[in-house]
């Protein structure tokens, strides 16, 4: 019971996160966009890509530092957890040094890169405080750990949301009181960054008093471990990258710096709403550690199956929505675009998403059994393929930059159907077969969902702000009973009637 309530409690602390930011997003990339302009909008994304293709390097080392250190901190081995930490947190900060120099060759080269010269200075400034803030978070994240060891996820949340209120107010008064510049975002965003650090630093003083940095636990050994149980993890991210971050920079090559802004717009919805079931599958982990490291296989599984449905029926309801009312949303949200290209990208965007949330605790599975290896090399095979059609129907086609968005999606449906819940099963001594199940009940809630909202936003069409929130409350009430019954078994609906029923007799 302990242990549900600390899993849930790190789910509404989460969630209430993730809607905060939301809600920051939605008035604040309309606001950004009208000052600074769309193309200058999608340098910060861009600058981003690149620091994604640097994380492919250093993953190797970090993917799977955490696993060790919080499996050490449950077994009460603190001079090995010790080890793994100083040893990741020293390497990291290494390799934060060495990178210097071609992060200055980038900055100083980037006419290689479609950008305007009229954005050349802002190009290059939003760059070096991308990247500065990049070698940052790699020095002090895994300071983070203690969230984990300790399962308060809801303290990192409620760190989160004051970060981002640090952010909005610093965009707002740079904004007011300077020029409206696209590099006053990434100053902003990571100045409010190291708000959240600081009190990772401060909690595991606290709470973990035993885990220090010490150049005397410096381990090459320890090094070696994590990069030989990581380096798979370093395939799975450039895999990622094939797949789904290099839409940008293909963008800006082939079809230009507008359409580029366009992309990142587009992909603001789809990545959160990946955030959300990202931060939901996250509020799970700390106990699938904990099972793990004590051998509580039942009880781990057990949990697993709750994320799942948990999951499922949030995945379907939020899909649902997001496709039904995109181009409603643009239309409102930013009035001055094009909201049925924009809506369009974004559904193609939402494409491999449509399996994998319902099972994106499953990829913690490879991780957690650390058992990467064949998960990894699926993934780079995948990605090869994707940006390789996708480049030939560049050259071949017209489809533009739907061929960018789209077929990555449809690897990744393919991909998601046939391979991750067959693997988790084998991981974790399941039948083939099991999560199967999971999946098929998720694609019916979900193309139930579809046609009631559809039916909704055709009976009450969404042209205004109050018409778009009435239908979203509507389908969402609709979905919600869905999901209730087709996701959730009678055996999981009644236990959740008896507790609720035992809280109001209390």
């Amino acid at each position: 019971m302990a242990g549900n309530r600390a899993i849930a409690l790190n789910m509404i602390a989460n969630t209430s996160s993730f809607v905060f930011a939301t809600v920051i997003s939605f008035f604040l990339t309309p606001y950004i966009t009208k000052n600074v302009g769309i193309e200058a909008y999608g340098l910060v994304g861009l600058a981003n890509s690149f620091i994604s293709y640097v994380t492919l390097f250093t993953s190797a080392l970090n993917s799977m530092a955490s696993r060790f250190i919080i499996i050490e901190i449950h077994k009460n081995e603190f001079t090995k957890a010790n080890e793994y930490f100083s040893s990741v947190l020293i390497a990291n900060t290494i390799i934060a040094l060495l990178l210097t120099i071609p992060s200055v060759w980038l900055i100083f080269n980037l006419e290689l890169i479609n950008i305007s010269q009229s954005l050349m200075f802002d190009a290059q400034v939003t760059f070096s405080v991308v990247i500065f803030s990049f070698f940052v978070s790699l020095v002090g994240s895994f300071y983070g750990v203690v969230l984990y060891a300790k399962n308060i996820l809801y303290k990192g949340s409620f760190r989160t949301m004051e970060s981002n209120i640090i952010r909005i107010v610093l965009i707002l008064l740079l904004f007011s009181f300077l020029d409206t510049r696209i590099f006053y975002v990434a100053l902003a965003t990571f100045i409010a960054g190291l708000y959240p650090l600081v009190w990772n630093i401060r909690y595991t003083h606290r709470m973990i008093p035993e885990l220090k940095v010490s150049v005397s636990s410096f381990s090459i050994r320890s090094i070696k471990e994590l990069i030989s149980s990581g380096i798979w993890n370093s395939v799975t991210r450039l895999s990622q990258i094939l797949l789904d971050g290099l839409d940008l920079l293909i963008c800006n090559i082939y079809i230009g710096g507008v359409m580029t802004g366009n992309v990142a717009v587009a992909k603001t919805l789809p990545g959160l709403f990946i955030g959300l079931i990202a931060v939901l599958s996250d509020s799970f982990y700390p106990k699938f550690l904990e099972y793990y490291s004590k051998k509580m296989k039942d009880s781990l599984l057990i949990t697993i199956n709750q994320s799942i449905n948990t999951l499922s029926a949030i995945s379907g309801l939020c899909l649902s929505i997001l496709i039904i009312y995109s181009e409603d949303f643009y239309k409102l949200w930013l009035p001055g675009e094009n909201a049925r290209l924009l809506s369009v990208l974004t559904i193609l965007s939402l494409g491999t998403v449509l399996i994998s949330s319902c099972i994106y605790s499953l990829y913690s599975v490879f991780s957690l059994t650390n058992k990467v290896r064949t998960n990894s090399i699926v993934m780079v095979i995948s990605g090869i393929l994707s940006i390789s059609i996708t480049i030939l129907c560049l050259k071949t086609t017209d489809w533009g930059v739907y061929a960018i968005v789209g077929i990555s999606s449809v690897v990744g449906i393919i991909r998601n159907l046939l391979f991750t819940p067959l693997y988790a099963a084998h991981c974790l001594g399941l039948s083939w077969i099991v999560f199967y199940k999971r999946i098929m009940m998720n694609l019916l809630s979900f193309t139930l969902m579809l046609v009631i909202a559809t039916f909704i936003r055709n009976l009450c069409p969404a042209t205004t702000w109050g018409l778009l929130f009435l239908n979203f409350l509507m389908a969402t009430v609709f979905g919600a009973v869905i999901s209730w019954l087709l996701v959730f078994s009678s055996a999981q609906r009644k236990a959740v009637i008896d507790r609720f029923i035992k809280r109001i007799h209390r």
